[in-house]
């Protein structure tokens, strides 16, 4: 359940994130399950994973989308929450953004957010060692090493 207010965050090392041409690509690393995130979903992570609380980044959408019903919305950006909440994409307890809500990518007429889920890499995403990888990078040359 969300209580009102409440700022949720992407856990670093648990979630890694990038939006090409409206649509979000999530992997979780914990799991190597990926997702995609259409419609205005990339608007609303964009909010969300930043730390805005859902009234607020339903109020962005909702005036960014003034054909679109505003309990739609309202009851989408929820719904969508909800899903990251239990996808454990997000978290709460973040902390809550201040100033004005950025939406990203959002595309020209109002379409609900959608997140699916992709399982059938995930054994390959989870083999990978690159997103074990430091602040370094990944692969580093031995120390020491002669050549």
């Amino acid at each position: 359940m969300m209580a009102e207010g409440t700022a949720y965050a992407v856990e670093p090392g648990k979630v890694v994130h990038e939006t090409l041409d409206g649509e979000t690509i999530l992997i979780a690393l914990t799991t190597g399950v990926y997702y995609s995130l259409t419609g205005t979903g990339p608007a609303a992570w964009s909010a969300l994973s930043q730390g805005v609380p859902v009234e607020r980044c339903t109020a962005a959408l909702a005036a960014r989308y003034p054909g679109a019903d505003p309990a739609q919305v309202a009851s989408d950006v929820a719904a969508l929450t909800g899903q990251l909440l239990a996808e454990e994409l997000l978290s709460p307890g973040g902390a809550a953004a201040d100033g004005e809500v950025v939406l990203g990518d959002a595309p020209e007429a109002y379409a609900a957010p959608l997140l699916q889920r992709y399982d059938d890499m995930e054994y390959l995403l989870l083999l990978d060692p690159v997103h074990e990888a430091d602040d370094n990078g990944w692969p580093q040359a031995l120390t020491g090493s002669t050549g």
